[in-house]
């Protein structure tokens, strides 16, 4: 599979699990994420995020303005209008 190929199906993975607020701005679930990226138990993943945040961090990013922490089920009733 050359890279344009391999780029463009991970464009549409990611494509696919992109979620949008009432307000326009994009946003992706740290569990789809993991599931996207194969990994076998989002405990796992939970070290990556850590990574991302303390990245977000050390390069003088609000925290705020990359990472909230959600839980999905409130996500699927306000998606079902049951909030």
């Amino acid at each position: 599979m050359n890279a344009s190929l391999v780029s463009k199906k991970h464009h549409s993975t990611f494509e696919n699990i992109r979620h949008t607020d009432e307000d326009g701005n994009e946003f992706w679930l740290a569990r789809s994420i993991s599931k996207v990226l194969d990994y076998s138990e989002y405990r796992h993943f939970l070290p990556v995020i850590e990574r991302a945040r303390d990245a977000c961090r050390n390069s003088g990013q609000s925290l705020e303005n990359h990472f909230e922490d959600l839980l999905e089920i409130d996500l699927a009733l306000r998606t079902l209008g049951l909030d």
